[in-house]
Order: structure tokens, then sequence, then C-alpha cells
């Protein structure tokens, strides 16, 4: 079942966390702003047919925003998908990051309570995944669900960005299309493998985990390439921005994201160009400027490349 919401009122959230079985509370007292909706934006909740629940939203702040949610026995996957990041709290203190593009797991197996504190103005679009093992219709994910749950943890998972891209994706299907649908189920599937895996040290692992701080400064690299698709860059000055060589830069970059610096550039630039070609009424001029090409025929030639037609096939209607 699939549905999706403009957010007006509180009782959208608490419902809905009902739903999926936990506790929710809103701490701001602020009764003017309860009253006109502590919250404003986009709700989109999603159980698929084995009984996994994914809720994208993208929520901005009307107020002050202090609240908490209590987890009850399930694998929740928390993605930061774009905005501002939140800036969540776990019930000791402890601060919980939710960078962009890192995921984090938390496990439950009793209870685990969940604080978050975002200042007035705090936009923010995020995916939510919850897997409870009592309530999935597949025996073998539920079992393998339930081996992650054997005690209360938190951990961190760098996501490809090409999981992302598509999990940006789906905020723009509608909720009857068969192929957002499709779509909806493969882009969980697809975080609930990659959680599955790096919970389980049996299986082998794709990749080698960076250390945390390789993975923080890479991140703040891929931010800054992603938000100035239209500048030039170069390897010393992003290596510059983060304390470290341009060889170490390389290196780092390609073990944490799976591509050199500029094939990631290259993707994003080429990505954003069709999104404003398809749905933005960009001229290919335009998006070949907008998105830091200096010659339409250059941008024109790499667009073939990649998506095996030319630009012009993309225009908007």
């Amino acid at each position: 079942m699939q549905s999706t919401h403009q957010l007006h009122s509180l009782q959208q959230l608490t419902d809905m966390a009902h739903k999926w079985g936990y506790d929710y509370e809103l701490a701001n007292t602020n009764c003017s702003v309860r009253q006109s909706g502590e919250f404003e934006g986009t709700i989109k909740t999603v159980t698929l047919p084995y009984g996994v629940n994914l809720c994208l939203n993208e929520l901005t702040a009307n107020g002050d925003d202090h609240r908490s949610g209590t987890l009850h026995h399930c694998l929740t996957i928390l993605l930061t998908l774009g905005g501002d990041e939140p800036n969540y709290h776990l019930d000791d203190g402890s601060p919980l990051p939710a960078e962009r593009g890192m995921a984090k797991v938390i496990a439950t197996k009793d209870r685990m309570r969940l604080w978050c504190r975002n200042p007035r103005g705090h936009h923010c679009r995020s995916l939510v995944i919850q897997a409870a093992p009592d309530r999935i219709s597949d025996k073998e994910l539920a079992d393998q669900v339930e081996r992650i749950l054997q005690r209360n943890h938190v951990f961190s998972l760098i996501i490809p960005q090409y999981t992302i891209d598509r999990a940006n994706e789906l905020f723009g299907f509608c909720d009857n299309c068969v192929i957002g649908r499709l779509q909806t189920h493969s882009c969980v599937l697809d975080l609930m493998a990659q959680v599955l895996r790096a919970a389980n040290p049996d299986l082998p692992q794709v990749g080698v985990m960076a250390p945390h701080r390789d993975v923080t400064r890479m991140l703040k690299v891929r931010d800054k390439l992603v938000t100035e698709l239209d500048c030039n860059h170069c390897l010393c000055d992003l290596a510059r921005d983060v304390g470290i060589s341009v060889s170490a830069l390389k290196s780092k970059f390609q073990a944490v994201m799976g591509q050199s610096v500029f094939a990631f550039l290259r993707d994003q630039r080429l990505t954003r160009a069709r999104q404003g070609l398809e749905s933005e009424g960009w001229t290919v001029k335009q998006a070949a400027y907008y998105v830091g090409y200096q010659h339409p025929s250059n941008f024109s030639t790499a667009y073939r490349r990649k998506f095996g037609m030319p630009p012009r096939d993309s225009l908007s209607l």
C-alpha cells in the first residue's frame, strides 16, 4: 500500500509512527507552532508486499523541531538524501550524525529512543526503511533481520551514488505508476541487501570500508562537486579543501565512492542535465552551460556516450 500526503498536521506523523509500531513524541511546547503545523512538505509511505515499510519525506520545520521516537524490535535504515543534515541523538545524549550518503542502520532488540533537534527553517529530504521480523512475510528475510537484532547497536554504511540517485528519483513517481512501484521495490531491496551484507561477517564484503575520517573527507568532496556542477574543479583545490595530497584524494575517493573524481563529476553533470532537459524546459545549450560544459558539442558527445542518444531526444515537449 502506498500513499502520498502534503504534511499539514502533526497527527499525520503520529499516526504513521503508531502504524509502524513505534512511539512518537513532540517535545516542542510552543502552542502557536503546534496550531499552525510543526512542518510543511511531502511525506510518502509505502508498505511493500513482503512487509517492509518505506517512508520518503521532504520536510521544512516551521519552528524549533524537537521530537523523539522510541523504536521496538526492528531494523531501521536512515538515509539523508539532500538539504540540511538532521541532528539526531541517542537517549544518552550521544550524537548520531546522519551525513548525506552515509546510511545509519539502527538495530533495536528491545527498545531504543532517538531524539531529533533541528532549528526553525531546517529543510531535509530523507528516506527511512523499517523492517520488523514479525511483519515480514518472507521467512528467510525475516530470519536474516532477526539475526541482526540480537542486541541494540548502530552502524554506518556508505551508500553508492547510484543508489542515492535512484532514491531521489522515487520522489517523482506517481503512487499508482507500475514503473514507479517497480523502481521503489528495486531501491528498497538494493538498500536492504547492502545492509544485510554489511551486517553479516560471513558474507564477502564488496570493496573495503575506509576509515571514518577518510569517508567524512570524501563525502565533503562529493558534496562540493554535486552542489557546484557548473564550476571548473581541479584536484589540487579539492585536495587542499580537505587537507590531503592529490594522490591521497585520488585513491581515497576511488575507495569510498567507487569511481574517480572526474568520472563521478561527469556522471553527476550528465544526470542533472538529463533532468533539466526532460522536466525543466532546458535547451541543449542551457543544459551544457548549467552543468559546466564550455562547448555544447563536447556535452552532446558525452551525453550520447552515457545515455545512448543525443540530448535533443530528451527535450521536454
